[in-house]
């Protein structure tokens, strides 16, 4: 059948058969050829990215009898989804080299991988819950990678409850759904929600944000995030950290776009609340943390709060999605970049209280730097790529008529600038309370230097990351 052709999914194809190598390849590997996952799932995800990268030009269409959009929009968020599954695999196999997860995480990795792109194209119900479930699994295992972890464990367990419940409960919103209308199809749900009774139009929009809320740590649905980025070890939160959220607002964004057009059931405006909520706790929150993990957990919260702006206008700015989708590349690079740092202290010295960052200047000036660079980045400083991200979203929260928002959002920034200059403080001007180590393993060096050359890269020349973006997932067809 011609709805069955394969060719239009080739990414996912590629995903896919490496997810069904990797399962017995990590079961026999032993001794030296433990690293041997790691290198197959690096190519794996670059010929994936290579595949995707070719559908640039494509016309918009879909496949699978209507199912499964191929589509600039959902190309653009499969180049950050296996892009930064590429990026957070040199930190982990760095980490976990010469342990018993050594090979078995690129296992878990891939499998999540392939359930963000999924749920990136997906424009049937049955198929979101699919990836969306896979995702999910595929994180709880990353999680509890860490083997005799209490920590870990503790942290597994409540992602896992957690996640299952909204899981069930957005099920139960896409059920709704199905009921109101008799179709799974996104865009017949969107035509035929126009007539339905906007009482249950709204109760099935509520639901439904319970699980994509989960999935980007945005209020009130952020509560697991801080202990769970806590307990998981460095490489794997900041993989949890990018991938899922990217994931979420691709799946989000096209199920608001799709069925539930024109602002139907008043989605900007709940969207827009949840934003300014989402920032202001997460900044607040993150002024009294004194370990790294959660103060960039806290971070990630807020970050998830700004790239809210750019959703709840995302139906009447032209500018929305590409706003969305550059903060998004930009927070993954910066974020990884710091994880990256976090993962080699804490490997080898098992900590990462602040106070531990004391005199990393003197001791390892060039690591030093580089988590400066993420850290300010973060916050927002210019000329790095997260200065521009945050000015693009307050420039499409102004074109969208939402004043308000556009300044909370800059009030939020500036509180965010406080804590994240905490750690360049203890690392500059702090004298060292003993010997500081690192983790030495190539995996760290790579990871560094390529995420931190695209965020000195999108924010000093980001023109071509800005027309790709303008080009293909300014308007969903």
């Amino acid at each position: 059948m011609k709805c069955l052709e394969l060719w239009p999914i080739g990414p996912e194809l590629a995903l896919g058969l490496m997810c069904l190598l990797l399962v017995p390849l990590a079961g026999i590997v032993r001794g030296k050829w433990r690293s041997l996952p790691s290198i197959v799932a690096g190519f794996g995800l670059v010929a994936a990215l290579l595949l995707t990268a070719r559908m640039l030009p494509w016309p918009n269409q879909s496949v699978f009898c209507g199912t499964y959009a191929v589509d600039g929009f959902g190309t653009v968020f499969k180049l950050l989804i296996i892009g930064s599954a590429l990026l957070a695999l040199l930190p982990i196999s760095a980490y976990f080299h010469k342990r018993d997860a050594e090979p078995h995480a690129p296992v878990a990795l891939t499998f999540a991988t392939l359930g963000g792109v999924g749920l990136a194209g997906s424009l049937d119900l049955g198929l979101i819950v699919l990836f969306l479930q896979m995702l999910s699994t595929a994180s709880y295992l990353l999680v509890g990678m860490t083997r005799g972890s209490k920590r870990a464990n503790e942290a597994t367990l409540k992602y896992f409850i957690y996640g299952a419940v909204a899981l069930a409960v957005m099920a139960y919103g896409l059920s709704f759904l199905y009921g109101l209308t008799g179709s799974l199809d996104l865009r017949a749900i969107g035509a035929a929600l126009t007539g339905a009774d906007p009482v249950w139009v709204w109760v099935a929009l509520s639901l439904i944000l319970v699980g994509y809320a989960f999935e980007i740590t945005a209020v009130p649905f952020q509560f697991w995030a801080p202990d769970v980025y806590a307990g998981a070890s460095a490489p794997i939160t900041g993989f949890i950290s990018v991938l899922p959220k990217i994931a979420g607002f691709a799946g989000l964004l096209r199920l608001l776009l799709e069925a539930f057009p024109n602002g139907l059931a008043g989605w900007p405006v709940v969207i827009a609340v949840l934003a300014a909520l989402t920032m202001a706790l997460g900044n607040l929150a993150a002024l009294r943390q004194t370990r790294l993990k959660r103060l960039l957990a806290y971070s990630s919260i807020a970050q998830a709060g700004y790239v809210l702006i750019a959703v709840a206008v995302a139906g009447t700015v032209d500018g929305a999605l590409s706003a969305a989708g550059y903060y998004l590349a930009a927070y993954t690079l910066m974020n990884l970049a710091a994880f990256a740092v976090v993962a080699q202290l804490e490997r080898k010295g098992g900590q990462d209280a602040l106070t531990n960052l004391r005199g990393l200047a003197k001791t390892a000036p060039g690591t030093a730097a580089l988590l400066t660079l993420a850290l300010l980045s973060l916050a927002g400083i210019p000329p790095l790529a997260g200065f521009l991200g945050k000015v693009l979203l307050l420039q499409v929260a102004l074109a969208g008529n939402l004043n308000w928002l556009a300044i909370f959002a800059a009030l939020n920034m500036v509180i965010g600038l406080y804590y994240h200059l905490r750690p360049v403080v203890e690392m500059y001007l702090r004298a060292p309370e003993g010997e500081i180590s690192l983790h030495r393993e190539p995996g760290y060096p790579w990871a560094l230097g390529l995420t931190t050359l695209g965020t000195l890269a999108l924010g000093v020349w980001p023109a071509p990351v800005l027309a790709l973006l303008a080009g293909l997932a300014s308007v969903l067809k």
